[in-house]
């Protein structure tokens, strides 16, 4: 059917993550395409060419042929977070030389933040600024009538070379007003996302964590759909497309105590929680027992806490809002009530010390934890970390951001940011070891050969993937990357030290 809408979600390239461990990761479809996609549609456009570079990248023989698919005049919308934001500024330069007369539209987290960035990058004509439903439906109603468009709300764009931002659009009030997600136009895909399973309840959240990004696009303002409207999903998801676990994927499921509650409620009374488990995000301090207890009986067998550090003077520093001790009691409790718990460390955080990390790594230890995942800082741009390293000159920037994915330290030493006192090559180690001493312990082992997802649910593995023997190459060769990786970095570290004691001797 054709279209002039082509939306595209850009891959991340392959100097951020190694195409070896591309191949085993955990894949989801775009949520955030999808949604503008069905806006859209419910709008009038009869319809939308959605392309997803995680499962179909575009080559250029491809993008030829689906750029002179659509009608005229073009619109082509990618949705960018800042680590693939390379990518993006590629595809839009190569459009422009297909059809110059095209309008490229930038739009997420990335072009939110930073738009006069974008604005001078060849091909980009218009950055969509924070929710771009009502935004981009205006835009595209305009340009394909001919219209000037450079009135509307919450776009940016250049003008003789001067970047001109137009004052932001409003929250949308009433989350139901988005028409629900259309699933189906990922459905063709279905055996290439092993994890077909999202649903979002909300938007928004009210802490003021100064590592998150989030707040970028969706406020501070807390809203969330309607539980029906929720089931809904749910229940398309189980039902339609068989799929055996939903995944809640809103910033933190409980807010809103009454609302959670009602939610659990509803999906045992519709018998979802007999068809499938659920799995979602908490704080320590919302994660009361009622809470918990609620989310057992309704089948929630996974529940993600970010703990983020070992440390209550850090937790202070990153503005966290609750204490080291009440998300332990949390994890103690969810644990307590049959919950599987997952949570994520952030190594180098402004002022932390090794002995900060090596306290993290021993406390996850001694936690009832099925999932742990250790990262490096990214201080994404937007964030009140990166405000307030950025104009120190304490943040390294490498290409067009490809430095700032959170397992970086795994491609290169050159993670964008090492907190003062601190050794670049020991922190790296530090987070590798991390990882490799949980994952590889026999706890750890056992989780990789029982599991579906494993490596702080970010490695996808086949039902008994021991046993394919394309699988275990996979697995091998990720794991040889990996191995020669660290073994690499800890040679160094050590030469490092011997280096530094000899200095001291002379």
């Amino acid at each position: 059917m054709e279209t002039n809408i082509l939306l595209i979600n850009p891959k991340i390239s392959d100097y951020s993550q190694n195409k070896r461990i591309n191949a085993l990761i955990n894949i989801s479809f775009p949520t955030s395409i999808g949604v503008l996609a069905g806006y859209l549609m419910a709008s009038g456009i009869e319809h939308v060419n959605i392309i997803d570079e995680q499962v179909t990248p575009l080559n250029d023989n491809l993008l030829f042929e689906t750029i002179y698919a659509l009608r005229k005049p073009r619109v082509i919308g990618l949705s960018v977070l800042t680590l693939n934001s390379g990518r993006a500024y590629e595809l839009a330069e190569k459009v422009k030389m297909l059809d110059p007369k095209s309008k490229i539209v930038f739009g997420g987290i990335h072009p939110t933040v930073v738009p006069e960035e974008v604005l001078f990058r060849k091909g980009v004509d218009v950055v969509v600024r924070g929710e771009g439903e009502e935004t981009v439906k205006e835009l595209i109603a305009l340009i394909l009538n001919g219209k000037d468009f450079r009135h509307i709300l919450g776009i940016s764009y250049n003008n003789n070379g001067s970047p001109v931002h137009n004052p932001s659009r409003p929250l949308i009030e009433n989350l139901d007003d988005i028409p629900p997600f259309p699933y189906h136009l990922f459905e063709k895909h279905l055996d290439k996302y092993p994890n077909f399973s999202g649903v979002f309840g909300s938007r928004g959240c009210p802490y003021g964590c100064t590592f998150c990004s989030a707040r970028s696009i969706s406020g501070r303002k807390y809203r969330f759909h309607s539980v029906d409207r929720v089931i809904s999903e749910c229940s398309t998801l189980i039902n339609k497309y068989r799929q055996k676990s939903v995944f809640l994927m809103d910033d933190n499921i409980s807010v809103n105590k009454k609302h959670f509650i009602e939610l659990c409620d509803a999906i045992i009374s519709e018998g979802l929680y007999k068809k499938a488990f659920f799995h979602g995000s908490m704080r320590g301090d919302n994660a009361t027992d009622e809470i918990l207890d609620k989310a057992a009986e309704a089948n929630f067998r996974i529940i993600y806490y970010g703990l983020e550090t070992s440390s209550e003077r850090l937790m202070k520093v990153i503005n966290k809002g609750e204490t080291v001790r009440e998300v332990i009691e949390a994890i103690e409790r969810a644990a307590g009530k049959g919950i599987a718990v997952g949570t994520t460390i952030i190594f180098g955080l402004p002022t932390e010390t090794r002995r900060d990390r090596w306290g993290a790594m021993k406390l996850v230890k001694s936690l009832p934890l099925s999932s742990v995942r250790f990262n490096t800082l990214a201080p994404y741009p937007g964030t009140p970390v990166y405000n307030m390293l950025a104009p120190e000159g304490k943040i390294l920037i490498k290409g067009n951001w490809e430095n700032f994915g959170v397992q970086y330290m795994w491609e290169s030493d050159d993670i964008p940011y090492v907190p003062e006192g601190n050794d670049r090559i020991e922190l790296i180690f530090d987070t590798m070891w991390a990882n490799l001493s949980y994952y590889l312990s026999f706890s750890g082992l056992k989780l990789l050969f029982t599991q579906s997802v494993a490596g702080g649910n970010v490695i996808k593995l086949s039902s008994k993937w021991y046993l394919s023997i394309g699988e275990i190459l996979k697995m091998g060769r990720a794991f040889f990357y990996l191995a020669f990786r660290f073994i690499n970095v800890t040679a160094r570290m050590l030469w490092n030290r011997v280096k530094r004691i000899f200095k001291k001797k002379i």
